[in-house]
């Protein structure tokens, strides 16, 4: 499911880092920063929207505001050894407007262009040790890549705002009777381009995603109140007791009942 996560979204620091010493996953998700990944060795999967990456050393990927991406573990045996810079964009758009006003045709920079002083930036970051540390170098990095790649406006009808809108969209209104046609009349588009967006760009369908929310949230409300289940699905936007137990043991492999089950057995 895709997520909103907040903790990038609450972070104090205008910029920050992930050091990864292997491969790794992380699910599909979006935020409002500016995200820098590099590959210093080895192999690393990014899928952005519908377009899978495949980061080798040197090779880099800059990762626009509210672009729904995902880190896929690559099948290899070579150590790799990656970083992903995660700056504030008001911050940045103060001196690199294009950052807010535009975005990549492909957000993908090989090593081949990446200059000695980047590579070399990339490795000082890695191991600063002050919040001075990473500004500078993070500064030094974005002035140099924003110039390898090409950008275009963004519009308000692009698939490249389009889906998190969607997303974010859904994560707040999902008590509401929410459907494809009323999504289509919120947003001004035909209903199948709504349901070509979830399954082109978001990979899953429209139901799936709005029943993935709806579990999450029935969930913590099981866990933290003494509300009867059928309170509960009313409460997450189903009018139906059985259409809510249905998408909830899809989305958990449990029902409702043996949930809460569950959950007095392990307190």
């Amino acid at each position: 499911m895709i997520k909103i996560y907040t903790y990038f979204e609450n972070k104090n620091n205008k910029i920050y880092t992930h050091n990864k010493s292997e491969s790794y996953n992380f699910d599909s998700h979006f935020h409002s920063k500016t995200e820098i990944a590099y590959c210093f060795s080895g192999y690393q999967d990014i899928r952005l929207g519908n377009t899978t990456y495949t980061l080798q050393q040197g090779d880099a990927v800059i990762i626009f505001p509210n672009v729904i991406h995902e880190y896929i573990k690559h099948n290899t045996d070579e150590k790799t050894e990656s970083v992903s810079i995660i700056c504030h964009t008001e911050y940045l758009a103060d001196f690199i407007p294009d950052l807010i006003t535009k975005h990549p045709l492909s957000p993908f920079i090989q090593s081949n262009q990446i200059s000695k002083t980047s590579a070399y930036a990339f490795e000082m970051i890695k191991d600063a040790k002050s919040h001075t540390e990473l500004i500078g170098w993070t500064f030094v990095i974005l002035s140099d890549l924003i110039h390898k790649i090409d950008l275009i406006p963004i519009k308000g009808s692009d698939e490249f705002t389009l889906a998190p809108n969607l997303i974010s969209y859904i994560n707040t209104n999902f008590q509401k009777p929410l459907t494809i046609t009323f999504l289509s009349r919120e947003f001004g588009y035909s209903s199948s381009y709504i349901a070509h967006i979830f399954y082109d760009q978001l990979k899953v369908p429209f139901r799936t995603y709005l029943g993935g929310v709806r579990s999450e949230y029935a969930a913590k409300l099981i866990e933290t109140t003494t509300k009867s289940l059928t309170e509960i699905a009313f409460e997450c936007g189903y009018n139906s007791l059985n259409t809510f137990c249905r998408c909830f043991k899809k989305h958990f492999s449990k029902t409702p009942s043996e949930y809460k089950k569950m959950g007095r057995k392990t307190k």
